[in-house]
C-alpha cells in the first residue's frame, strides 16, 4: 500500500495531465525489455546510478558499475507504463500502477527514450525526492546533463546537487538520454520530510518546472488533485513511514 502512495512524481503527474487535457497515445510492457521479467520480484542489491560532479553535470558510469544498496525486500514491478500527450508540445511519461523499473533500468531507458525520440522530444525531465539524504524542507535540489541547463536550474532557486551519485531510474534515465540520445536532461527534488500528498514540495517542483520548461499546471486542478489523494490516504490509513525512500 505504501509504495503505492509514497510518490511525488504520481501525484505531479496527475495535475500536469489532467491540467493539459492529456490521454494516453503509446503503452509499453515489460516483456518487450525482457521476454521473461515476472510481474514481481525481490529487488537487487545493486542498482544503476548516475555521477553528478562539482558542478552539478551528471553522466553515466561505466556499464559495469553499480550501487551497492540494501532495498526493501519482495520490491513489486509493475511492467507497464503509459507515454501521454495533449495540445501542447510535450508529453508525460507515467506508470499507472507500481513504482518505476529497479532492474533493466538502462534498457527500460533505451525502450522510452527511442519512442521519446522518434516523437521530436529533446529535453528530459524527472522529479521526485533526493535518495542520497532528506533534504532541508523548502529547499529544491537538482541536476542536468548540460552546463546550460544546471545554470538555467540555478537561476529558478534550484540548489545545486555536487559531488554524489544519484540511484534509481529517474536519474539513470537522463544519462542515458544524454550519453545515447542527445537530449538534456534535467532533474528537480523535492524532500522526503513532508507527509503526504506532499503539497508544499509538490506545489514547489510544479512552479519551477514552469518556470524552466515553460510546462503550466492549473491552480484548481491542483486543489482537487492534492485533495483527492488526501481523502486516499485517509481511506487506506497510509502515511510516512521510516526507511522508505521511493521516489517515482
Amino acid at each position: 500500500m505504501f509504495d503505492e502512495f509514497y510518490s511525488h512524481g504520481k501525484i505531479l503527474g496527475e495535475i500536469i495531465a489532467s491540467s493539459h487535457n492529456m490521454r494516453p497515445f503509446v503503452r509499453v510492457w515489460g516483456p518487450d525489455v525482457c521476454p521473461d521479467m515476472p510481474l514481481q520480484y525481490s529487488a537487487p542489491d545493486q542498482i544503476d546510478f548516475v555521477e553528478v560532479n562539482k558542478n552539478g553535470v551528471a553522466t553515466l558510469p561505466e556499464f559495469d558499475q553499480r550501487l551497492d544498496v540494501k532495498q526493501i525486500p519482495h520490491h513489486t514491478q509493475n511492467c507497464y507504463a503509459e507515454f501521454l500527450r495533449g495540445d501542447d508540445d510535450f508529453i508525460l511519461l507515467t506508470k499507472p500502477q507500481g513504482n518505476a523499473p529497479c532492474m533493466f533500468m538502462r534498457d527500460y531507458s533505451e525502450l522510452y527514450l527511442k519512442i521519446a525520440k522518434d516523437i521530436g522530444i529533446s529535453e528530459v525531465y524527472t522529479v521526485g525526492t533526493r535518495l542520497a539524504e532528506i533534504s532541508p524542507r523548502g529547499r529544491a535540489t537538482g541536476y542536468a546533463t548540460k552546463k546550460e541547463a544546471v545554470d538555467l536550474l540555478e537561476k529558478n532557486d534550484v540548489t545545486l546537487m555536487k559531488n554524489e551519485v544519484a540511484p534509481y531510474f529517474t536519474n539513470v534515465i537522463l544519462g542515458v538520454a544524454a550519453e545515447y540520445y542527445d537530449m538534456t536532461g534535467y532533474r528537480i527534488n523535492s524532500n522526503h520530510g513532508e507527509d503526504p500528498p506532499y503539497e508544499d514540495s509538490v506545489r514547489q517542483i510544479l512552479e519551477i518546472l514552469e518556470k524552466v520548461s515553460g510546462i503550466g499546471y492549473d491552480i484548481e486542478v491542483f486543489d482537487e488533485v492534492i485533495k483527492d489523494w488526501g481523502s486516499s490516504l485517509k481511506l487506506a490509513g497510509s502515511g510516512t513511514q521510516p526507511n522508505d525512500l521511493f521516489g517515482i
